[in-house]
C-alpha cells in the first residue's frame, strides 16, 4: 500500500488556528480586568478590586460551564495559580501576590518552554498535539508524525523561541508591577501580555512557513 504524505507545516500550523482561536479567547482578558478593577475600587479596597479584576478566569470557566461547554485548557491552568496568589493576598493583606502571578507563571512557562527543548521534548508540539487531537487515537497518531527529526527540530526551536519569550515577558511583567500603581498595571497588563502571545503565534508561523520553503523535505513525512 503506498504510504500517505502529509504536510508537516501545514499540519504543525493547522495549529495556528488553534492559537488564532487561544487569541481570541484572550480578548475579553484584555478588556474585562482594567474594567472589573475600575468598577470595584469605587466600592471596595484596592485589595478586593483587584481580586475581582482576577476573577475573569473563573467568569469565563463559569459562562461555559452554563452553555454547556467544557473550560479552555488555557483557563483551567490559569485557575490552581490564580486560588494561590489570591488566598495568598487575602491571608497576608498584600496585593503583591495577585500583581505578581502573571510574572511568575510567565517565568514558569519559559522555563518549562526551555527545559522540553534541552530535554528533546518540546512543549510546543504536546500543546499542539491537545489543540488539535479530539481523541487518543488522534492524538497518537499526530505525537507518531511529528516524531520525525525534521519535525523535532522545528518544534525544538519553536519551544526554544518561547522560552525566551516568555523569560523576557516575565522581566517586563515584573519591572510594571515594582514601577506602577496597582491600578495602572491592571489597565494595561493584560494588554501588553496579550500583544506578546499574538507576537510570538506570528513570529511562529513566520518561522514554520520559511523552515517549509527552505526545507522541503519537511513536508514528506510518513504518517503511519
Amino acid at each position: 500500500m503506498a504510504p500517505k504524505w502529509v504536510d508537516p507545516a501545514g499540519a504543525a500550523f493547522r495549529n495556528l488556528g488553534a492559537w488564532s482561536s487561544v487569541t481570541a479567547q484572550l480578548l475579553p482578558t484584555v478588556i474585562l480586568p482594567g474594567l472589573l478593577y475600575f468598577i470595584a475600587s469605587r466600592f471596595a479596597s484596592p485589595l478586593v478590586a483587584l481580586a475581582a479584576a482576577s476573577s475573569v478566569p473563573v467568569l469565563d470557566a463559569l459562562v461555559r460551564l452554563l452553555r454547556g461547554k467544557r473550560p479552555s485548557w488555557l483557563v483551567l491552568a490559569v485557575l490552581p495559580f490564580l486560588a494561590i496568589s489570591l488566598g495568598l493576598a487575602m491571608v497576608l493583606r498584600s496585593p503583591l501576590f495577585i500583581l505578581a502571578r502573571g510574572a511568575v507563571m510567565s517565568a514558569g512557562l519559559g522555563i518549562a518552554f526551555t527545559l522540553s527543548a534541552v530535554l528533546r521534548r518540546p512543549l510546543i508540539r504536546t500543546l499542539a498535539v491537545l489543540l488539535l487531537a479530539e481523541d487518543a487515537l488522534a492524538r497518537r497518531s499526530l505525537t507518531e508524525r511529528w516524531g520525525h527529526p525534521m519535525a523535532l527540530a522545528v518544534f525544538r526551536t519553536l519551544s526554544w523561541g518561547w522560552g525566551i519569550l516568555l523569560a523576557l515577558s516575565a522581566l517586563q511583567q515584573a519591572i510594571v508591577v515594582l514601577s506602577f500603581s496597582p491600578g495602572t498595571v491592571m489597565a494595561t497588563e493584560p494588554s501588553a501580555q496579550a500583544a506578546i502571545t499574538i507576537l510570538g503565534s506570528t513570529l511562529s508561523f513566520l518561522y514554520v512557513r520559511r523552515m517549509h520553503r527552505r526545507r522541503p523535505e519537511l513536508g514528506l513525512l510518513t504518517q503511519a
